[in-house]
């Protein structure tokens, strides 16, 4: 569940992928264009955080829903429990390891140890509740890497290694500067 409110329900993003994906085959143009309305502001998030760059994004997004209609053109997903933003997320993390493959050299080599700092086992849900303004402030004043990759992981529902593919690092990097982000939010909730 997204840390913050989108201006899109999340309901919309938990629905069952097979029913909207079988509405969707249903429907014509106007369908698929719904679809994508709902969908893109997400979809560009995650592209954007992913290349840096609005020209490269607006690529990657329609890159992503290509890949996604091809799919579902083959058919619907086999898992009746699957999430339509499950779905739809493994085409735009698709899409940015297709963009970090042609624009990227590989992950960096970094030895980073999630055990030793404790990013693998800091569970972020167990934090305190607090005020949204507050929250997004404390998110605003982190440093651009460390705000990048907890807004995949909190707002946009993406896992270590679909984090990892978008942002082109190793899943243990990912953990890391997460774990770090986690903190410094933390800390600045502590001073209010």
């Amino acid at each position: 569940m997204p840390l913050l409110p989108s201006k899109n329900s999340s309901k919309e993003f938990d629905q069952s992928a097979v029913a909207v994906l079988t509405d969707l085959k249903k429907g014509g143009n106007d369908k698929r264009n719904e679809f994508i309305w709902v969908h893109q502001e997400r979809i560009y998030a995650v592209a954007l955080l992913g290349t840096g760059d609005h020209e490269h994004a607006s690529e990657v997004t329609i890159s992503s829903f290509n890949n996604a209609f091809s799919a579902l053109n083959q058919g619907l997903p086999k898992n009746p429990d699957m999430s339509i933003w499950d779905w739809l997320s493994q085409y735009v993390v698709e899409a940015m390891g297709e963009y970090h493959s042609q624009n990227s050299g590989p992950p960096d080599e970094e030895d980073t140890d999630p055990a030793q700092d404790g990013s693998a086992s800091m569970d972020w849900e167990t934090t305190v509740l607090l005020g949204v303004q507050r929250v997004k402030r404390c998110i605003g004043s982190l440093p651009q890497e460390l705000k990048r990759i907890f807004l995949l992981r909190h707002s946009l529902d993406l896992n270590y290694e679909q984090i990892s593919i978008v942002t082109n690092q190793r899943v243990e990097k990912c953990m890391a500067l997460l774990y770090r982000s986690r903190v410094q939010v933390v800390k600045c909730l502590g001073r209010g």
